[in-house]
């Protein structure tokens, strides 16, 4: 098996989770695989990502459409959603967005990137090993740093990651080490190191 190997999923159903009137199940499959990956969300989200996956117009704009619809108006496409990580039953993606000839990684709740990708077509991944651990529940943090060989010819940004990142280049040049080690922590915490 190579290092990081993504696996594409496909959403298969959105049901009543049978334990919480408040939550729902939802089902991808791995595509190829008989291999599922189940995820309990809100049933406000699961209702988001139905509508978006039927292509249910609402009255008005839902949150998602509306994001999906200024991206469109920026010219910013959803390239792609990653699963990346899956602690304790919580489900960890990125959205990444492309633009011009740059890559913006972005984190969010696999809910709300879910609900992004049905509404404007992007293909959801997830990592070989992820869909491994999470069939047995157990924990699972993939290093997407490690597997950024895709993008050699992209520049990729991460807010958030990039600031802490110039703030801590900052501390250690004023030789402030003790702020240095905290956004140093505050990184590893993230999944980053410096």
């Amino acid at each position: 098996m190579r290092k990081n190997e993504k696996i594409q999923l496909e959403l298969e159903s959105i049901n009543s989770s049978g334990v919480d009137p408040n939550t729902c199940r939802l089902t991808m499959r791995a595509i190829g695989t008989d291999d599922i990956m189940s995820i309990i969300i809100g049933a406000f989200e699961g209702n988001a990502i139905y509508l978006g996956a039927k292509g249910i117009q609402q009255n008005r704009p839902m949150t998602h459409d509306l994001f999906a619809a200024v991206l469109g108006a920026m010219a910013v496409k959803l390239w792609r959603v990653v699963i990346y990580r899956v602690e304790q039953g919580v489900y960890y993606s990125y959205l990444y967005f492309q633009k011009d000839f740059g890559v913006m990684r972005v984190d969010a709740r696999t809910s709300d990137a879910l609900a992004m990708a049905v509404r404007m077509g992007a293909p959801i991944f997830t990592y070989k090993e992820l869909l491994e651990n999470a069939l047995i529940g157990k924990d699972c943090f993939i290093r997407v740093e490690d597997d950024l060989d895709e993008f050699k010819d992209i520049q990729v940004v991460t807010p958030g990651i990039d600031a802490i990142k110039r703030e801590l280049d900052e501390a250690i040049a004023k030789e402030d080490y003790e702020k240095a080690a905290q956004l140093r922590d505050q990184l590893k915490e993230m999944g980053f190191d410096k």
